[in-house]
């Protein structure tokens, strides 16, 4: 089912700090920065090696995302995995007894698809599932990267 891990997820108090962060460990191939309203979220991929980081920073208190950094701190939010069909993927979650947070596909970073998956099911790790279009499927995800 899963393609390959898409991205990382950290969740952060502010991007531009986690930048300058990841730049000390070396060169950093910055995606888009989108404010993601209805998730009342900013996000910005950032490339550092293989695996992309999608660092994700809270609009306000009332953000998931500022929930989460108060409840645990910064850190590591999610591991998403690229699919190719992101419903087959969803229904063989549910098949498998898997605890999902989304029953249905929903807009993510850069124009994807992705639905969550509860971390009681999958190692204790939010797992996010993504699907991409092709000719948007590259990192750092941009949506006007080619």
């Amino acid at each position: 089912m899963f393609k390959l891990v898409d991205h990382i997820g950290v969740a952060t108090r502010s991007i531009d700090a986690s930048v300058d962060t990841l730049r000390k460990l070396g060169p950093v191939e910055l995606g888009e920065l989108e404010t993601i309203e209805r998730y009342n979220l900013k996000a910005r991929m950032v490339r550092t090696g293989d695996v992309p980081i999608e660092l994700i920073e809270p609009l306000s208190e009332e953000s998931n995302i500022h929930a989460f950094i108060e409840k645990r701190g910064e850190g590591l939010h999610h591991i998403a995995y690229r699919v190719d069909d992101i419903e087959q993927a969803l229904a063989r979650c549910r098949e498998q007894g898997l605890r999902l947070i989304d029953e249905k596909p929903r807009p993510g970073y850069a124009e994807a698809l992705v639905a969550f998956v509860h971390p009681k099911s999958v190692l204790g790790v939010l797992t996010e599932l993504v699907q991409r279009e092709p000719g948007k499927d590259q990192a750092p995800y941009a949506p006007d990267h080619h």
